[in-house]
């Protein structure tokens, strides 16, 4: 049994597999193979998940979630497809295209973020003067954020909606775990663990205790010896915040992506000049999180050069597809001297490294 974080999977998976679908990030970070019929078995979960998240018969089904540079979003529907009466998919950016695909397909189910259906009904009220029960959503699925306190029941009863939640690793996307009402249940008990944030040992079957959530694919022949560390943290009750509450290491959840440290640090690493940076992710009372990546320049001719400000901006695009704001500023010698670091205001992300 081999222990493997995220970053560490490009060098873990080393047998091609023919024929296969790669599971990744945008950018790739890694490209995990799986056969076609690795990816029936995979579905096969994420049906059962969506079973215990109260999908029925009858259900129109509308998802607008992201996971890009990955087939996960569109195996997700098709795996809830056999259960259901029509299936669609939408991006999550642009709440007014949003309410006009929902007034088009009518659904009655949505499958979206706790901050994403937060803003989408703080739009609704504020921008477009439309009262969520008229939108005729009767089951809300919530998915791929740690929730701020009280969002799935202020949005569950604003929509008058029933609410469940789904867990989809950050590896495949496979919808793992649900829960409707009640406690987690996962769609198979061998595909989760629970294990020391510090330390290369499974401490717990289960996935209600302290620890980081271990990911076990089960279905997946070139990784199926390994335990992938998702840096998915428990830490006390999860409770609101969903089945993790916390995260750990080189991946940062925001606005339901997760931003790879290793890659914003490889961008900025071709840039002349960067002394030092830091990322900034704070929600506050908003809706949606906000990323601000603040740069320190050892040359005052560059704090506001616009040139370098647009290669700082290049390197972000090359990281992630997550907006984030630039800051500049001149090192100071009060400034610490951490080449690079995390501020993480909501509380969400311990740290860079686990130990």
């Amino acid at each position: 049994m081999k222990f493997v974080t995220r970053t560490g999977l490009t060098k873990a998976v080393t047998s091609p597999v023919p024929g296969a679908l790669l599971f990744g990030s945008s950018p790739a970070e890694y490209g995990v193979p799986l056969a076609v019929a690795e990816v029936e078995a995979m579905q096969t979960l994420s049906r059962r998940s969506f079973e215990k998240a109260g999908l029925a018969k009858n259900d129109r089904v509308l998802f607008a979630v992201a996971h890009a540079g990955s087939p996960a979003v569109g195996l997700l529907a098709q795996a809830a497809a056999p259960l259901v009466s029509s299936v669609a998919m939408t991006s999550p950016k642009g709440r007014l295209r949003l309410l006009s695909t929902i007034r088009t397909l009518k659904p009655n189910v949505l499958v979206t973020t706790p901050c994403g259906a937060a803003d989408f009904l703080a739009r609704l009220y504020m921008e477009f003067n439309v009262d969520p029960v008229e939108l005729d959503l009767t089951k809300i699925i919530l998915v791929g954020e740690i929730a701020s306190p009280g969002v799935k029941d202020r949005v569950a009863k604003e929509f008058e909606a029933d609410l469940s939640e789904l867990y989809c690793d950050p590896v495949f996307g496979a919808a793992l775990a649900a829960r409707k009402g009640g406690a987690w249940e996962l769609a198979d008990e061998r595909v989760l663990a629970r294990g020391s944030i510090a330390a290369d040992e499974i401490t717990g079957q289960d996935i209600s205790g302290d620890g980081e959530l271990l990911l076990r694919p089960t279905w997946s022949a070139a990784i199926a010896d390994m335990v992938i560390r998702t840096g998915q943290v428990i830490q006390g009750d999860a409770g609101d915040a969903g089945l993790f509450n916390h995260t750990v290491g080189d991946h940062v959840l925001a606005r339901g992506q997760f931003v790879s440290l290793p890659l914003l640090r490889r961008q900025l690493a071709l840039i002349d000049g960067i002394s030092r940076w830091t990322l900034t992710v704070d929600r506050g009372d908003r809706t949606l999180d906000n990323l601000v990546l603040t740069i320190a320049f050892e040359r005052e001719t560059l704090v506001s050069n616009p040139m370098w400000k647009g290669r700082i901006q290049q390197a972000l695009n090359a990281a992630t597809p997550i907006q984030i704001e630039i800051k500049t500023e001149l090192l100071s010698p009060d400034t610490p001297r951490t080449k690079e670091s995390v501020v993480d205001r909501r509380g969400h992300h311990l740290g860079m490294v686990r130990a």
